[in-house]
């Protein structure tokens, strides 16, 4: 059985937002950087040799075009990696939490066949285990009051008494509403 999700945008919303987030604090850590070796170097000069004559010129003239184009191909290929990096992260996080959004919702319909479990490289282990918990123990606690309605049916019927049509009427509303909830 193959446990890989083809589609890795399985919660845009969520997925973009965070995405976007990563990414503004790339361009503004660039931005940052800019202005701060341009306030640095602002009041500085260099000398240097520029086609065999001596130039002399502010630090922030002579080095910050070079240290921009280098930020811009830096900040490029930072930006890129945190779209791919956050996208595989989000993923890991909105599969599970898509997945276990529909087996609550299978749960909430009294269908205690939800399966809660989750791919071991996923986020949220410990979410999938205490619900996979929660649920078997609903399921047991349903499943032990249908047998002691059971119990109290057989019970009833090797007794005769005024009253037993009243209370074999409890035990069947008891029970159709036991009938509601599947997987017991």
């Amino acid at each position: 059985m193959n446990n890989q999700r083809r589609n890795y945008f399985i919660d845009k919303k969520f997925q973009t937002k965070f995405i976007f987030k990563f990414f503004v604090m790339v361009i503004l850590g660039a931005i940052a950087i800019r202005i701060s070796l341009f306030l640095l170097s602002i009041h500085s000069t260099t000398v240097a040799i520029e086609n065999t004559k001596v130039t002399v010129k502010t630090t922030a003239d002579f080095i910050l075009p070079f240290i921009l184009q280098t930020i811009i191909v830096v900040t490029i290929f930072s930006a890129i990696s945190v779209i791919f990096l956050t996208l595989f992260v989000s993923h890991k996080i909105a599969g599970p939490l898509y997945r276990l959004k529909r087996e609550i919702d299978k749960l909430g319909s009294a269908n205690f066949a939800a399966n809660f479990q989750i791919r071991a490289t996923d986020q949220l282990k410990d979410l999938s285990h205490s619900l996979t918990n929660m649920s078997n123990s609903l399921r047991d606690k349903m499943t032990a009051i249908r047998l002691e309605t059971l119990e109290a049916q057989k019970t009833l019927d090797g007794i005769y008494f005024e009253n037993k049509k009243q209370v074999e009427d409890k035990i069947k509303r008891i029970e159709s509403i036991l009938d509601t909830f599947k997987g017991i």
